[in-house]
């Protein structure tokens, strides 16, 4: 078995020497253990002190391309299509894969070659890698995803190549294609697997892509959860809507 981790990167200087050292870590265990694992990095032209770190990894580095992309999702859709893993997925350069769960994701997936979406649990963290809280994952469904929680869990999650050869690549949304694309695998019937132990630790703070444009996020998630067959009279219409209306009253400064 062989696992492709993508990694998207762009002017992350404060915390892509931790990301890329997790990863070499998980890379050497796997190694002695008889797993593939191959990492891909897509970097949009970084700052020279990103470009210098990069270098200090790149004997563990499976694949790197310096070219600017149209954005994230565009930089992951570069990896989708370039890595040779039997299950993939993409780890943004301030987060981390929880090593204990990744190699527990590899026990299951030998076991249970049919699946083609997995996920768990995350530890979110700070800034300085201290611990926040731990979400314990839960059964995601299209009916819920679209009408009352648009939460999910994908830092850490993998995905079947050869399924999602099947269903297209990431959409060009600036936040949610991570949303849309988990839909997009429920909707064409994934047999999806919950873990119920943590597989990420999640970066959260102040000037995070989630933690500073949160408005973006909740536009988007209308719009997607829409196309999917979110109606104004349900649950998500409204709280969403609410929060939009929180973030133009009082923005975060």
């Amino acid at each position: 078995m062989k696992l492709s981790i993508i990694v998207p990167s762009f002017n992350q200087e404060l915390f892509i020497a931790d990301t890329l050292k997790n990863l070499v870590e998980i890379k050497q265990k796997a190694i002695e253990k008889g797993i593939g694992f191959e990492i891909l990095i897509f970097d949009s032209e970084s700052n020279k002190k990103v470009q210098d770190i990069i270098t200090e990894f790149k004997g563990f580095i499976d694949f790197i391309e310096i070219k600017k992309d149209l954005g994230q999702y565009d930089a992951i859709n570069k990896g989708i299509k370039k890595c040779t893993g039997d299950y993939w997925t993409w780890l943004n350069t301030d987060d981390l894969l929880d090593i204990d769960g990744f190699f527990k994701i590899v026990d299951v997936l030998k076991f249970n070659p049919n699946i083609d979406y997995i996920y768990g649990g995350i530890k979110y963290i700070n800034e300085r890698g201290e611990s926040l809280k731990t979400v314990d994952s839960w059964e995601l469904s299209l009916d819920q995803l679209v009408t009352r929680e648009p939460s999910i869990f994908q830092p850490g999650s993998f995905f079947k190549k050869t399924f999602t050869d099947k269903i297209g690549l990431l959409k060009s949304y600036q936040c949610c294609f991570d949303y849309e694309f988990i839909l997009r695998c429920i909707k064409n019937n994934a047999i999806v697997y919950q873990c119920d132990f943590s597989v990420s630790q999640f970066r959260y703070y102040k000037t995070s892509k989630t933690g500073s444009i949160t408005p973006i996020f909740i536009k988007e998630q209308l719009l997607i959860s829409h196309d999917y067959g979110r109606k104004w009279h349900h649950y998500l219409t409204l709280f969403s809507k609410l929060r939009l209306l929180k973030h133009l009253l009082f923005p975060k400064k």
